[in-house]
């Protein structure tokens, strides 16, 4: 909420010390904090120290007059937004005015004034100028909250397009120690066939060929599960990369089709993420799953009221039609979490939850 004051800063410009010391006393006395300048050039370099919410400005003054000080603070990028009041015993106040007003004034007083209405006018400019202030700053600090999203939004998908990229080499890796192991199969099967032709031929070239045999079969066997307990471990870690987004919003982006292995992992991924970093918003993306079975989702919904229990809040995005209609179809009650469309508002969602 913006809090505008009633009061203010006023600069009062006047060669004559008695309508100074006038002034002062009635604005001061309602509240104001009152700079006073006694002619033009003092008055600009007094509203560039002092950056007043107010200046009344004398129009008749000896050196420059009101007119042309003016005319100096409009020009100045550094006080051409001050609101000027001019002040005014002029018989030609017509005129006074239309020219005053030209040079960017905002409004007139006549000499003698009266105090209600020297406080109205001067109460009515000074709350437009620190609305004025307050607005511009509230702009300055959207323009900058929306450039560190836009900032966060690319970091994020430059993030996730190298997690991508690092999955889809994962999995030709796999796809090629695949091709290697049937083509060692191959060539063993080749060999031991091989081996058991000579065997026919002499019992004693057998059994030194069958013990052989055996080992090798032994050490096959021994670096087969050690190449898929290691492409296991690498894929378990593929599957469920956590990315920080700030210390205390995490996205886990699921992609391709999701088991009860793999669910089971992302659980167990984001209840530690959680309990390690103390982690608030957790954001569990679906945009790249394919399917979605029962068992999976009722996982995930597991998932989000264990790390409700722990005080961090789930939020799923990436929802399709058809995976909005599956856990429809589940009867999944979705009421304990929170989604999103897409990846980038249900970022926006939690940037908004933990200010």
């Amino acid at each position: 909420m913006t809090n505008v004051s009633d009061t203010g800063t006023v600069l009062i410009v006047d060669d004559e010390p008695r309508n100074l010391r006038l002034l002062r006393d009635n604005l001061s006395g309602w509240g104001f904090e009152i700079a006073a300048a006694t002619n033009g050039l003092r008055a600009i370099q007094l509203a560039k120290e002092v950056a007043p919410d107010l200046i009344l400005l004398d129009v008749k003054m000896e050196g420059i007059d009101g007119f042309e000080t003016c005319r100096r603070l409009k020009t100045d990028p550094a006080t051409s937004d001050i609101p000027v009041i001019f002040m005014t015993a002029s018989t030609e106040m017509s005129a006074d005015k239309v020219k005053g007003l030209n040079l960017g004034a905002v409004d007139f007083l006549l000499k003698p004034f009266q105090s209600e209405e020297l406080l109205a006018r001067v109460r009515v400019q000074t709350k437009l100028r620190q609305l004025m202030k307050s607005l511009a700053a509230q702009v300055e600090e959207r323009v900058a909250a929306e450039a560190a999203l836009q900032k966060l939004t690319h970091e994020l998908e430059r993030r996730v397009a190298a997690r991508t990229a690092e999955l889809e080499r994962a999995l030709e890796e796999l796809t090629q120690a695949q091709a290697a192991l049937r083509e060692s199969n191959e060539q063993l099967e080749t060999e031991v066939a091989r081996q058991t032709e000579e065997l026919r031929r002499t019992n004693e070239r057998l059994k030194l060929e069958l013990t052989e045999r055996e080992r090798a079969e032994l050490a096959r066997a021994a670096l087969q599960e050690e190449i898929i307990r290691a492409q296991k471990e690498r894929l378990a870690e593929l599957s469920t990369p956590l990315i920080p987004i700030t210390e205390r919003i995490m996205v886990m982006p699921l992609i391709g089709t999701i088991d009860a292995s793999r669910a089971q992992q992302a659980l167990e991924a984001a209840l530690n993420c959680v309990h390690t970093n103390r982690t608030d918003v957790v954001i569990i993306d679906v945009t790249g799953v394919t399917l979605i079975d029962s068992a999976v989702a009722t996982t995930l919904m597991a998932t989000a009221a264990a790390l409700r229990l722990l005080g961090a809040t789930t939020v799923i995005t990436g929802l399709r039609p058809e995976l909005a209609q599956t856990l429809v179809s589940l009867e999944i009650d979705l009421s304990t979490v929170v989604t999103r469309g897409t990846l980038r508002s249900g970022i926006d969602y939690a940037l908004r939850q933990v200010r």
